[in-house]
Order: structure tokens, then C-alpha cells, then sequence
């Protein structure tokens, strides 16, 4: 039995995707998408978009950079396990408005301690939230912003390959 999608609604924006969106990126590339956003009152620099990730994650050690008191934070316990099995114990959970190119969305994130090459970790939830489409071919994230008119947030491709000599070096 086939199943029947539901009909588009008339005021969902088309998100389109060309060769214009590729001005300037270094091709070929396997970039990961990160990108620079406004995060409480902060300007937030390595935040990966990440199609995969079913929560939105901040590190414990960007709030505390960021000023941010912890006691804003709702405790849990809760575990989250990546791709590869591992587990981690969330520390809580903090609401914190993330600024898009004039939109803004409360997103709730979830806090951990461990250490990280990204600043932020934004998932699913935030992508879903915005009704955006993420392409890391054309280095952006597209999206509906005030009146409809799609929204373009370019991603850092040099600072996906400085992180990754970084890393490199690291090891």
C-alpha cells in the first residue's frame, strides 16, 4: 500500500538549490557545514549543522564562556548516545535564543561536558524548528525568513579545514 503524503501547504516557500550557491566554495570537497550564529548575546563561531543529530547540543565550557549562569539550567540525568554507541551524561538542559539572518528561534539544548572540536552542535530539532534544508555540497542552510523570502546562512568552509589541520595535529 502506498502512502499518501500530505498536499503542500500554499505558503511553504520553494527552497532551491543552484550552481550560484557554489560561488567561491573550494570544490571538490567533503566540508562538514559550520557555520557563525548569534547565540544569547554572543556571536558563536564552529556551530555544526548537523542533519543527523536528533538534539541540539552546547558545551558546558561555551556557557561558561559565553557568561551564561548555569543555574538557568534544568538538571537531568538523561544519557545521549552517538552514532558509534558511546554514551554521555547530559548535564541538563538550557533554553537560549539562536539568531539566523533575522530569525530567531528558544531553542532548547541540551548541556554536556565533554570536549568537542565544535562550539555547538545544532540537529534536527533546530533545523525542523526553522524549516530548513541544510546542504553541505553548497556550504549553506536555507530557509523561510520574515514574509517568505528564503534566507541564506553561508557556512565557513576555511574554518571546517583549519579545525581539521587542528585535529590532524592533535593526534
Amino acid at each position: 500500500m502506498s502512502r499518501k503524503w500530505p498536499l503542500k501547504s500554499e505558503d511553504d516557500p520553494h527552497i532551491i538549490f543552484s550552481a550560484e550557491d557554489t560561488l567561491g566554495i573550494h570544490s571538490p570537497h567533503n566540508d562538514q557545514l559550520l557555520v557563525e550564529l548569534g547565540i544569547g548575546r554572543c556571536d558563536i563561531t564552529k556551530v555544526l549543522i548537523d542533519t543527523g543529530s536528533s538534539v541540539d547540543l552546547i558545551f558546558r565550557d561555551i556557557l561558561d564562556k559565553m557568561g551564561i549562569d548555569l543555574r538557568d539550567m534544568k538538571p537531568s540525568t538523561r544519557s545521549l548516545t552517538g552514532f558509534n554507541g558511546s554514551s554521555e551524561i547530559m548535564l541538563g538542559t538550557i533554553r537560549l535564543p539562536v539568531y539566523a539572518c533575522g530569525v530567531v528561534r528558544m531553542v532548547k539544548f541540551s548541556v554536556i561536558s565533554a570536549k568537542a572540536h565544535y562550539n555547538i552542535i545544532l540537529g534536527t530539532p533546530w533545523i525542523h524548528s526553522m524549516k530548513a534544508v541544510a546542504s553541505t555540497y553548497h556550504q549553506c542552510v536555507k530557509f523561510p525568513g520574515s514574509g517568505g523570502k528564503i534566507q541564506t546562512l553561508r557556512g565557513d568552509q576555511q574554518a571546517v579545514r583549519d579545525l581539521l589541520i587542528a585535529t590532524v595535529k592533535l593526534q
